[in-house]
């Protein structure tokens, strides 16, 4: 009789039955608030090197790319200008917002030293941007390999244009040439893919939102 009247007299006992279904949804809305909080900023840029399997075995890259995707979504190649850095144009480019935003993924390839080699559509720089694509597309996400694109700054774009121009794969889908030249850069093969021009001086998100809405509607044929 004691205990029954210490419990029957405790307020919170009762408030507790009246009130314990409101704090249970109450808690699982914290829950789901918490989880989408936490997972709002979408995926997340990473430095990864590439496999000792590859030609390019060493060279690091960063990479924004989901790893299980419900459907294969496009990917976006982004060449940083000599004496910049990947990291730099990640930030800068908010390319990634774009990315979370439109359903694609992200690989920023590294040049070694800062420096891009730009000796034709077979060289080890060129070769180093085709096996991203295949890395990416074999351990990172679940790449449609029919949407690949490939855009550039500075001789990052030399270098993009040329590469485009390999007759190995992958086949890039569209060229972005971002920047402002003394002399224009042209493709040394302008038929292979529509290339897409932005003439700023800064690679912001607007620039990438422009590129994307300019090469996502070009795809390659299905085989």
């Amino acid at each position: 009789m004691w205990f029954g009247w210490i419990v029957a007299s405790n307020p919170l006992a009762g408030w507790w039955g009246k009130n314990k279904r409101t704090v249970y949804i109450v808690a699982a809305v914290i829950v789901v608030l918490y989880l989408f909080i936490g997972n709002n900023g979408g995926t997340k840029t990473k430095r990864v090197t590439m496999p000792k399997e590859y030609g390019s075995a060493g060279r690091e890259l960063l990479v924004h790319a989901p790893g299980h995707p419900k459907n294969p979504i496009p990917l976006v190649l982004i060449l940083h200008d000599d004496n910049a850095a990947a990291k730099n144009l990640d930030h800068d480019s908010g390319a990634g917002s774009v990315a979370n935003s439109e359903d694609f993924a992200v690989a920023y390839p590294e040049a070694v030293g800062g420096l891009w080699r730009i000796d034709g559509p077979d060289s080890p720089d060129a070769q180093y941007i085709r096996d991203v694509v295949s890395f990416v597309a074999g351990r990172k996400s679940k790449i449609d390999l029919n949407q690949v694109y490939i855009w550039g700054v500075g001789e990052g774009a030399r270098l993009a244009q040329t590469t485009v121009c390999g007759g190995a794969k992958p086949v890039f889908a569209a060229v972005g040439v971002v920047g402002q030249f003394t002399q224009e850069p042209q493709s040394p093969c302008p038929a292979r893919a529509p290339q897409e021009r932005v003439a700023e001086t800064k690679w912001n998100k607007k620039v990438s939102e422009a590129l994307w809405k300019a090469s996502e509607p070009h795809r390659l044929p299905t085989a």
